[in-house]
């Protein structure tokens, strides 16, 4: 909570030159992230808007830096708490840490990630474009299971289910509700022979009509 303090105090004296740069420190027991960031201060003169420019990583057991990543484009809101913008967490279920930056901060809750897993032997964090269309994603080390919770404007919102299979990870469940002025339509899908196949599907009255 400090460093993030420190960071909005960095960011409060940056509308005396309109930019201003800043770093957040992450840390697992093996590696340090910094992410450096740039903050512009919008024409309003108000608000700031944040670009994260680069992800240093070093090794914390011998102090050497293994790589600087460099996302595509990434700009959170400057007012997200840190733990939100930045996550270490193990996404393919390998029992080693990995990386995800999120991409910017929508108006619904489906959250972009970029995605980089942990190569054992390369030593070198490695993007998987193929996590990227899962948005804000829920990893179940237990089951070995993706879930991403997702919403389509005011009426249409599901639950998306992947697993990885040949190291890919597929679709394998969705459930999806529809409302609309009279019903609620659930539908549930799955994987079945290589392609996804309505199972269920069910139409209630609208509670409230």
């Amino acid at each position: 909570m400090l460093r993030f303090g420190i960071f909005f105090i960095i960011l409060s004296f940056s509308s005396l030159f309109g930019v201003s740069q800043t770093k957040l420190i992450y840390n697992d027991k093996n590696f340090s992230f910094v992410l450096s960031i740039d903050s512009t201060l919008t024409p309003d003169s108000v608000n700031y808007d944040c670009t994260v420019k680069s992800i240093t990583i070093t090794r914390l057991k011998d102090n050497k830096q293994l790589q600087v990543l460099k996302p595509e484009e990434s700009a959170p809101s400057c007012g997200l708490p840190k733990d939100q913008v930045f996550i270490i967490e193990d996404v393919n279920f390998d029992g080693v840490n990995d990386i995800r930056l999120l991409q910017f901060l929508p108006a619904a809750p489906n959250l972009p990630y970029y995605y980089w897993t942990y190569d054992s032997k390369t030593q070198k964090f490695v993007r998987q474009k193929s996590l990227e269309d899962i948005t804000s994603p829920e990893f179940d080390h237990k089951r070995k299971l993706i879930f991403s919770f997702w919403r389509d404007g005011c009426c249409n919102h599901g639950l998306s289910t992947y697993k990885y299979i040949n190291g890919k990870p597929i679709l394998i469940e969705e459930s999806e509700v529809k409302t609309d002025d009279n019903n609620n339509i659930t539908t549930i899908k799955r994987l079945v022979n290589g392609k996804m196949k309505l199972i269920k599907r069910t139409v209630e009255k609208n509670s409230d009509n």
